[in-house]
């Protein structure tokens, strides 16, 4: 007589070989402040902007840490002397090859930046370009993207365009930070960003500033003023998306920017200095979002069964 041995002691093994693997969210975030950065021979000045993107790097990881309940192995920081191009590139393909499938990945870029000639895939290009770390200033902003030390923005999506994770969200806070959009509006070859036809992610960029506008620190001059205004809003309890946030931050930067150049001077004077006001006081943070990535990443996610705050 056959005997069959009963099938419950496997049941627990083959979920477990079904169970799909959950879902992450990945924070890179990369800021230089080069020591080279000098504001007019002023040594204290220089010191509140060299010490910027330490605050800056704080700001967006601990707002976007609450805002989606990243645990801190899922933090990737690059500050300074971390964040030199050759650094940023090799932390960008090691994501590249930890982010899964089904993953979020966030990336904040701060840099000096500005549209200029520079050098890409070894033809010349006027793109904006990610000032990364270095002692000295590049005498050459040509050579200086050549080699790798600074980094032309198409460059940066590039090394981006190699995760392959469902949502991406490219933050860009930079001087004319929007010089880059066409970058990525043109960035569509077997996909979005060569991914293949197949890929079922999406992607949104969020530019600090518009292409002819500067990226304004705070009033103390201590802090990037979107950066700072953007952390704060992840945190609102009204704003239940990355979208609601971003919103409400770019209006609420755009009006602290403002003000702050109409303090103590006329329309008058204001209109006489048009070159000057339009440049850095007319801040507007912009986004390409072409599929409403923003619109749904809701912040606070929970997992499935857990508490309602409603």
């Amino acid at each position: 007589m056959r005997l069959f041995r009963p099938l419950t002691p496997l049941l627990p093994a083959l979920f477990l070989l079904a169970a799909p693997v959950a879902a992450e969210t990945w924070l890179f975030a990369a800021a230089a402040c080069p020591p080279w950065k000098d504001t007019k021979g002023d040594p204290e000045q220089n010191a509140k902007l060299n010490g910027a993107c330490e605050k800056d790097i704080d700001l967006i990881v601990s707002g976007m840490r609450a805002a989606f309940d990243l645990p801190q192995e899922r933090v990737i920081t690059l500050l300074n002397e971390q964040a030199t191009g050759t650094g940023v590139s090799a932390a960008l393909a090691d994501l590249a090859r930890r982010a899964g499938p089904d993953d979020t990945v966030i990336l904040y870029v701060n840099t000096h930046g500005g549209k200029i000639e520079g050098m890409y895939k070894g033809y010349e290009v006027e793109d904006e370009i990610f000032a990364w770390y270095t002692v000295e200033r590049p005498a050459d902003p040509e050579q200086a993207t050549a080699r790798g030390d600074w980094m032309a923005a198409r460059a940066f999506r590039d090394l981006v365009d190699q995760v392959m994770a469902k949502e991406i969200v490219t933050i860009i806070e930079a001087c004319h930070a929007d010089a880059a959009l066409g970058d990525y509006i043109n960035n569509v070859r077997n996909g979005i960003g060569g991914r293949g036809d197949d890929w079922g992610g999406r992607e949104a960029v969020i530019f600090s500033a518009f292409e002819e506008q500067i990226a304004n620190f705070t009033p103390d001059e201590t802090e990037a003023m979107f950066t700072k205004v953007f952390s704060q809003t992840l945190a609102e309890p009204d704003n239940r998306t990355l979208f609601d946030a971003f919103e409400e931050a770019r209006v609420e930067t755009h009006r602290a920017v403002r003000e702050n150049c109409a303090r103590d001077h006329t329309l008058k004077e204001l209109v006489d200095g048009w070159k000057n006001y339009r440049s850095l006081c007319t801040q507007m943070p912009n986004a390409w979002d072409p599929f409403g990535l923003l619109d749904d990443m809701t912040l606070r996610r929970e997992e499935y069964g857990a508490q309602s705050s409603f």
